[in-house]
């Protein structure tokens, strides 16, 4: 496919209707009605593709819910695709909750199937393959070029599969048989849902925050549920894919999993009668699965002891399954939040860590001047925050250091610099480096000096940070500063 002058994506949720737009992560999703925040050209493409969309023979879906995105392209893993697939993650999550006693599923995860589409010029053998295939219907003719290529679509669908698609093509959906509901709407559900229970709730803010490694296991976990309620599944794949998901939730370690199992929802959702039950049953019939090929223990034996397999038959351990993670996963999102929210992670971290850190950032030249500024503001607001916190191994050095590279930094910005602070951040670069740095102490106060009198104006929040980390340094050193000095004289 070659590269499209247009610098935009469609992603589409084909079975999903929205009356309203809804924001989810960083993608506001619209109505395929909604064309009022398109241009012409935006327009033109979405009405090709809403055109596109089939539920089965010759019907056509009459709305969806799109975003118009950056240009995708699907030969390169960006950070765009990963948010996508946790968008679509979070919705089917979402769908999937038990409807009432039954436990059964209120949408399966195809229905969330989400649809990619990337504008460019298609080879016409991908368009209309000839082989083997009988045209019985009436079909738009394709302007070819002189490479034999057409105007049309690169796709990826659930981020699995390449399709291939032009104006007037069908795409229909991954199971022969899906149907639609009727209540359902993408901005009222994803809005109750998020008030309502606090995984939802946390799952959405999630799609929010910057990366993280705890972020990328909830969402390795929540797409292997998802799996689970897969509707082209069997039970025993429904159950393995639970079992995964569990695991990569909880981090079960490859031994004695059982145990850890039984003692990780025992200590999230508490010592709940039966639940031990449940897990040993659900867990028996895993391993049977995986190392027998099948079980005949689907459902759940309602029984006091773990050691009787004989008792009343009652709801299915798959039904269960999905409630018990989806209780867990929200157990484990309100204790991050909880954490969050005390800044317990923070608290863990010392200032000497923190001046490191800042070194790593200020030396890491791919990042512009500016950008590494921004970087280091919340740094320095947690080393102001804790400055007084006795702590054994802090050192003038690494804290000289951070300043000499954020002097470095504010000279490489050039933003409303004073020639008098050009000379005084100078000084303190070039100061001599000595073991009791007596030096760079004397340039740390010169530029200390001007942030206290008020005579140099900041107008920006580099200005902000750098002024910040240098009283936040001197209130360190300005005591054996003194002391050096009261010696030397």
């Amino acid at each position: 496919m070659e590269m499209s002058s247009k610098n935009y994506s469609i992603v589409v949720f084909p079975f999903l209707k929205t009356k309203s737009a809804v924001t989810i992560g960083q993608q506001t999703f619209r109505s395929t009605d909604d064309t009022d925040n398109l241009s012409s050209e935006q327009a033109t493409c979405l009405n090709e593709i809403g055109d596109m969309l089939f539920l089965q023979d010759n019907l056509r879906i009459k709305s969806s819910s799109y975003a118009v995105i950056p240009f995708m392209d699907f030969k390169k893993s960006t950070a765009l695709l990963e948010h996508l697939m946790n968008v679509q993650s979070v919705v089917a999550y979402i769908y999937a909750s038990p409807r009432h006693e039954f436990g059964d599923l209120f949408l399966s995860s195809e229905h969330a199937s989400m649809a990619i589409f990337s504008p460019g010029k298609v080879s016409k053998y991908l368009l209309r393959p000839d082989f083997h295939v009988d045209n019985v219907g009436p079909e738009s003719k394709l302007d070819i070029d002189n490479r034999e290529e057409a105007e049309g679509y690169m796709g990826l669908y659930n981020f699995k599969h390449y399709f291939w698609v032009a104006k007037d093509s069908r795409l229909y959906g991954s199971k022969p048989h899906l149907t639609l509901n009727h209540s359902q709407d993408l901005n009222k559900d994803l809005t109750r849902a998020v008030g309502g229970r606090s995984d939802y709730r946390l799952l959405n803010a999630l799609l929010r925050k910057p990366f993280i490694q705890a972020s990328s296991r909830i969402f390795t976990a929540v797409r292997w549920f998802n799996s689970a309620c897969n509707e082209a599944n069997d039970e025993a794949t429904a159950i393995v894919n639970l079992s995964i998901a569990f695991e990569a939730l909880l981090r079960l370690p490859v031994n004695k999993k059982t145990d850890r199992f039984i003692d990780a929802i025992s200590l999230l959702l508490g010592s709940t009668p039966r639940l031990d039950i449940w897990a040993h049953q659900f867990y028996n019939a895993r391993s049977q699965i995986v190392h027998e090929g099948y079980t005949q223990q689907f459902y759940f034996i309602a029984t006091d002891s773990p050691k009787k397999n004989n008792g009343q038959s009652y709801q299915s351990l798959l039904s269960y399954g999905r409630q018990i993670f989806q209780l867990c996963l929200g157990t484990i999102l309100s204790g991050a939040e909880l954490s969050e929210i005390t800044g317990l992670e923070d608290k863990l971290i010392t200032n000497q860590e923190r001046f490191q850190e800042i070194c790593k950032v200020l030396s890491d030249r791919i990042i512009g001047a500016h950008g590494r500024l921004e970087c280091i503001e919340p740094i320095v607001a947690n080393i102001q925050k804790y400055m007084y916190v006795r702590e054994s191994d802090l050192n003038f050095e690494t804290m000289i250091g951070a300043t000499r590279l954020a002097a470095k930094t504010i000279l490489e910005n050039n933003d409303g610099i004073t020639q008098d602070l050009k000379k005084r951040l100078e000084r303190l670069i070039d100061a001599n480096k000595t073991n009791d740095h007596f030096q760079e102490f004397e340039a740390l106060q010169e530029i200390n000096i001007i942030f206290d009198d008020g005579s140099l104006q900041i107008g920006n929040t580099c200005g902000y940070v750098f002024r910040d980390l240098i009283k936040t340094v001197w209130n360190y050193v300005f005591m054996h500063y003194f002391w050096l000095k009261k010696r030397k004289t």
